[in-house]
């Protein structure tokens, strides 16, 4: 265990000392610098941008030249052998992103972006589920939660009972690490307990800490192809006291798409995600359906990763709009220096019909969006619960080395610049829904009914 310790305070004391010379350092020498270059892997050096960059000011010290000078002396004096300087690489990136405070920005390992990409392709590993880190605050303290934003159809979570929205405190008995909880024991430091009473307290919240899962631990454990049967512990919205759910981990292929003829004048269509594959899916099912009228599920849809505006995500978010009849502006992004890009749905023949909309919880990001401009633009009906709120303009950009890492590259609003960030998009027909969504549940009776009275 002392190595694997050692080299994680290496790599952390790293990232100190870049951040601290960043801010306001000019002591490191261009001659330290020089002689370390050859010390770094130069694959990594080329894949990274951050290792690239030239200080502004001649005189200042970049943080690329602190790394190479930590590098350096890990190097000449670090006790044991460095096997593969990649590995402090690697590390020193994501605890950068990790600085940032944004859970939606963060470094995936090759493993980690090879998981994705099956996901990508409808390939779900683990407990089958869409997860997230949130940002909250409690008490005055922020907090990290592990959430579902998910369950995907047919796999070990959506059978185990998991919902949208579900957080995920324990996984076997292990506290996902939301914050240090010494700082609730900090602030009853002023209170009259006695001082054995606080020293208790106080190394019960340290073994809870110490004992306990880190967040990128948490959602690898949750996402392992040869994983082991995992005891989640839950809260959920509307239940006093958590809850304990065990989960048989296993790989899931989500079906993308699901076409089905309801009637003679009514058609189903489920979308749980966009991206190419779903797009070759749903193009020839709109374009080749005799229904003039249609039930569109978006429920459980997270939208999907964005990987430029030609392929990916929002070019099938695009494509289904178009196939259904909306034209012009259906959105915003707000990007870096408030730059606001309008969202446009090109002019097409794509067919006018009677919708009704199935959304819920989980319908996130692109999926809330195309709910909006379905109803502003087509007069559709919204029928379900609140859509997820989740209005983070998140970008994938793969690196060399089989790395990638996700970005917030901006924010989405809907129609008319509205800001649905955690209030999401409300229906025009309220209705609660668990259990399995599929094309014969209460909603899609209730959607026919609505289709009828039109």
């Amino acid at each position: 265990m002392i190595r694997p310790i050692k080299i994680l305070l290496f790599t952390v004391l790293a990232i100190l000392l870049a951040w601290a010379s960043f801010a306001g350092g000019q002591q490191m020498r261009k001659m330290v610098v020089q002689r370390s270059l050859h010390m770094l892997p130069s694959s990594f050096l080329k894949s990274t941008s951050l290792f690239a960059m030239d200080s502004p000011d001649a005189n200042a010290t970049s943080p690329s030249e602190t790394f190479q000078e930590v590098l350096q002396y890990v190097n000449d004096d670090y006790v044991d052998p460095i096997k593969d300087e990649t590995k402090l690489g690697f590390g020193a990136v994501k605890n950068m992103l990790l600085s940032l405070d944004d859970p939606k920005t963060r470094f995936l390992d090759p493993d980690q972006y090879k998981s994705l990409q099956e996901q990508m392709n409808g390939v779900y590993n683990g407990i089958g589920a869409v997860l997230t880190v949130i940002k909250r605050k409690a008490g005055g303290i922020d907090e990290r939660r592990l959430a579902i934003v998910a369950p995907e159809p047919g796999g070990p979570a959506e059978k185990a009972g998991l919902q949208p929205g579900d957080i995920i405190t324990y996984i076997n008995n292990r506290w996902v690490i939301a914050y240090d909880p010494r700082l609730d024991l900090m602030k009853l430091s002023n209170l009259s307990l006695e001082s054995k009473t606080y020293r208790n307290a106080w190394n019960e919240a340290t073994k809870r800490l110490t004992d306990g899962m880190s967040l990128p631990k948490a959602l690898d454990t949750l996402t392992m192809k040869d994983g082991t049967p995992v005891t989640l512990t839950i809260e959920r919205a509307g239940v006093s006291k958590p809850f304990k759910v065990t989960i048989d981990p296993t790989t899931t292929q989500v079906k993308q798409v699901e076409f089905v003829p309801l009637t003679e004048n009514v058609a189903y269509l489920r979308v749980t995600a966009f991206d190419d594959a779903a797009t070759s899916q749903f193009v020839p099912d709109i374009q080749k359906m005799t229904q003039k009228q249609l039930v569109l599920d978006l429920r459980d849809n997270t939208g999907g990763v964005i990987t430029g505006n030609t392929d990916g995500a929002l070019a099938s978010f695009r494509q289904l709009l178009s196939e259904l009849g909306v034209e012009g502006q259906v959105g915003t992004v707000i990007r870096k220096g408030n730059v606001h890009d309008p969202l446009d749905i090109p002019p097409g023949n794509g067919k006018k019909l009677k919708l009704v909309v199935l959304i819920n919880k989980g319908t996130s990001n692109l999926a809330e969006l195309a709910a909006d401009a379905l109803k502003e633009k087509d007069g559709a009906k919204l029928l379900g619960s609140a859509t997820c709120g989740d209005s983070c303009y998140q970008i994938l950009k793969p690196l060399r080395d089989g790395a990638a890492m996700t970005l917030t590259a901006g924010k989405l609003l809907a129609i008319d610049d509205y800001d649905f960030t955690d209030k999401g998009i409300k229906p025009d027909i309220p209705m609660e829904m668990a259990g399995m969504l599929n094309s014969r549940d209460e909603a899609v009776r209730r959607a026919l009914t609505t289709l009828e009275k039109a």
